[in-house]
């Protein structure tokens, strides 16, 4: 994906937040936590060193990668958000590692859904 991509979902997310699209629900509360490559290990699923999770008041979770501040929807909750444009994010699979034990495979995610689970609570 081209770096102006990113901007331009990113941009759009601003927009969006500016013009008052979003419900109250989608942006009040949101709760985030920078998680780092050396914090997980060998379980680490992301093309960058570090990113941020994210969990919103109706408990949508996503990843923000920090540098560009493009976000990337992490759960079904997340998904159904983009799908519906009521949240602007990148496909997930962009920012995602592939699995060296599973060729053809990507890592898997489901422990930063687990944590960022607990930001939720």
């Amino acid at each position: 994906m081209e770096l102006r991509d990113e901007k331009s979902v990113l941009l759009t997310g601003l927009l969006t937040l500016a013009g008052g699209f979003l419900s109250t629900d989608v942006l009040a509360a949101r709760t985030v936590e920078t998680v780092s490559k050396a914090q997980f290990g060998s379980q680490w699923a992301f093309v960058k060193e570090e990113v941020q999770l994210q969990c919103t008041k109706n408990q949508a979770l996503f990843v923000i990668n920090a540098s560009t501040l493009a976000q990337y929807p992490l759960d079904e909750k997340a998904n159904s958000l983009v799908k519906a444009k009521k949240m602007a994010a990148l496909p997930l699979e962009t920012i995602l590692l592939d699995d060296p034990n599973h060729p053809g495979q990507k890592m898997s995610v489901t422990p930063f859904i687990e944590h960022a689970r607990q930001l939720c609570q």
